[in-house]
């Protein structure tokens, strides 16, 4: 079913939302209140609803003919899936303004199959700001707008960047760059009304009663050198560890071609990382996707966790480490 379809057919839905909303009393977005307790978050990436490609043969496979497309998921099938599983604190997703279309469909089909800002918070990056600050925010704009319940700030180096993606969140009203218009969709997945939403989309800690969080990934040794200064800046929720990317930065590739990482220099860039979490009091997230993974960076104090898989191991280390909370 087209976009625009499923968001026509779930507009009765958006309609008795607010009201039915309202009434729980308490904060919308659940990560908010963890992060309150010191609890461990626990995040998971959300069924496909895109086409994709199978994958391709190993590096030094026979050469095969290239695999066809898989074929395009149905976005309600794709959204009760997500909405059935109730046990992650966060929904992440790749975004990108070429599906903005199917996505709208999809936060209709997840509004169908029950799901809400209080069950799923919807989380993505946003491109690069010291690349393109312009498409950033306007990206930040577009992101809220569908819903979302924060923002992922990738490979930032200067707290200066953090500054102007709280000012992104934040409506013109309140001093913010956002616009006031085209809140209707986010408003619906919040199940509040318009002028309801529009006060409580607000970046926590900055804003006591603020519904948004705000992730930044430290990626580059620039960030790393300036991470002091990005997780003292008032209002950032959660510093993330680009451990993909960190890996590469610290990686030569050697005579014979292949890539050789320099344990002792990540590994110290990692910490630096956790130091400046430890010493602004901000959440330390790191990618895991396994049980044991996750009981590791536990130990090493790092209490944020995205599962990049959605699969057997990942929805384990999700039940492993609540249980381990007592969750």
């Amino acid at each position: 079913m087209h976009a625009r379809g499923i968001l026509a057919a779930t507009a009765a839905v958006w309609l008795v939302a607010p009201q039915a909303a309202t009434t729980a009393g308490g904060g919308l977005n659940p990560m908010i209140a963890l992060h309150e307790q010191g609890a461990p978050v626990f995040g998971i990436t959300h069924a496909a609803i895109a086409a994709g490609r199978q994958r391709p043969s190993p590096p030094g496979a026979a050469p095969v003919e290239a695999p066809p497309p898989l074929p395009l998921p149905s976005l309600m099938s794709a959204a009760e899936e997500t909405a059935a599983y109730r046990r992650a604190d966060f929904t992440y997703t790749n975004y990108s303004s070429a599906q903005a279309d199917r996505f709208m469909g999809f936060v209709g089909a997840l509004l169908r199959a029950g799901a809400s800002v209080r069950t799923h918070p919807i989380l993505a990056k946003v491109p690069i700001l010291h690349t393109d600050q312009a498409l950033a925010v306007s990206r930040i704009h577009e992101q809220l707008n569908l819903g979302h319940a924060g923002v992922m700030l990738q490979e930032v180096e200067s707290p200066e960047e953090v500054r102007t993606a709280l000012a992104a969140m934040r409506f013109r009203a309140q001093g913010g760059t956002r616009p006031e218009d085209g809140v209707g969709l986010a408003a619906a997945y919040w199940g509040v009304s318009e002028e309801e939403y529009r006060r409580r989309a607000q970046p926590w800690p900055l804003v006591k009663d603020g519904e948004l969080v705000l992730w930044a990934i430290v990626e580059s040794r620039e960030g790393i050198a300036r991470v002091r200064e990005i997780a003292a800046v008032p209002g950032l929720t959660v510093i993330v560890v680009g451990a993909g990317t960190l890996r590469g930065v610290y990686s030569t590739t050697a005579a014979d071609g292949s890539r050789v990482l320099d344990r002792p220099a990540f590994d110290a860039g990692v910490a630096a990382i956790a130091s400046a979490c430890r010493e602004f009091k901000v959440a330390c997230s790191h990618p895991a996707n396994t049980a044991a993974e996750v009981e590791a960076l536990t130990k090493q104090g790092f209490s944020v966790f995205t599962m990049q898989t959605r699969n057997d191991a990942a929805f384990a280390a999700i039940a492993a480490g609540r249980a381990k909370a007592g969750r």
